[in-house]
């Protein structure tokens, strides 16, 4: 849950990793979100394929790709806290193009991304923060993405941040951006407070340069996946454009986990599988296949 004391001057963005800051072209951005670990994880894991395994009745290689969000619970004089968050259990193919890895990249982001946002502001959660779709939540991940997989343009720069006193004008004028729910992609914008008027945040566009990479539209070409025990999953789904997000929770201590490309060990809440895995197959159809 972002608070007041948190935001940071804008041109300090650099030397930060974490932290809010207010933009005139994408409005508040967290540094935590936009600095990408996640994406440099997924990263590696795309362009290393490592485990990737050929499936005969699918003519292809694939390979895993486990890829999470989460949140964390700090337990105040304890070693261990509690995490939870939304993992996707992917297959790849395997040898697509650098870009093409890039729009895979973008799609897994952007899909679990917004399960991992519904995961917040589900009743289990809300309770204890409105950071469920909070209006820069999306918006920063959304640069994080391009500062790992864009072409090394600065984008925070081109957001033209704002110094210190700009962004806390802001908060005061309108208050905690919690308040303010964001459900996609596109940036929440303030006005700059003119008293004793009192204005509305307006959605703003996505520049073009958060914009040239585009996810994919459809999934059933089977660039990606769904996994289930070990296999792509044809139709874990009644929607083939859906991505598996299992929610989960875990006792952890540390942040060294982040970033490895294994999967922490976790508890699913209620994991996903077929109904009928006898007639789950690849080349197959479930009969009745579970959401």
């Amino acid at each position: 849950m972002s608070e007041r004391k948190h935001i940071v001057d804008g041109l300090s963005y650099g030397l930060r990793t974490k932290g809010l800051i207010y933009t005139k072209i994408l409005g508040w951005v967290d540094l935590g979100h936009a600095r990408g670990d996640d994406m440099r994880r997924l990263k590696k894991i795309l362009f290393e394929e490592k485990g990737r395994k050929f499936f005969p009745k699918l003519n292809e290689w694939y390979f895993p790709v486990d890829y999470y969000q989460e949140m964390a619970y700090l337990i105040d004089g304890k070693e261990l806290n509690i995490w939870g968050g939304i993992h996707s259990p992917l297959m790849v193919r395997s040898c697509l193009s650098d870009e093409m890895k890039k729009r895979v990249a973008l799609t897994i982001m952007m899909k679990i991304a917004w399960r991992f946002e519904a995961f917040q502001d589900s009743s289990i959660i809300n309770w204890k923060t409105d950071s469920g779709f909070s209006c820069e939540d999306l918006v920063s991940d959304l640069v994080g993405f391009y500062r790992i997989f864009g072409n090394d343009v600065d984008v925070l720069r081109l957001a033209q941040p704002t110094r210190l006193t700009y962004a806390l004008s802001i908060w005061d004028h309108y208050g905690p951006m919690g308040g303010f729910k964001n459900y996609g992609f596109r940036p929440l914008l303030f006005p700059q407070p003119c008293p004793p008027k009192k204005f509305l945040p307006r959605l703003g566009y996505v520049p073009s340069w958060l914009d040239y990479i585009k996810p994919l539209g459809d999934l059933s070409k089977k660039f990606i996946s769904n996994r289930y025990l070990n296999t792509p999953a044809k139709d874990l789904f009644a929607d083939k454009n859906r991505l598996n997000g299992e929610a989960y929770i875990t006792l952890r201590n540390g942040f060294d986990f982040r970033y490895k490309p294994e999967m922490p060990s976790h508890f699913n809440f209620h994991p996903h599988h077929p109904f009928a895995p006898d007639y789950f197959s690849i080349g197959g159809d479930s009969p009745n296949p579970t959401w």
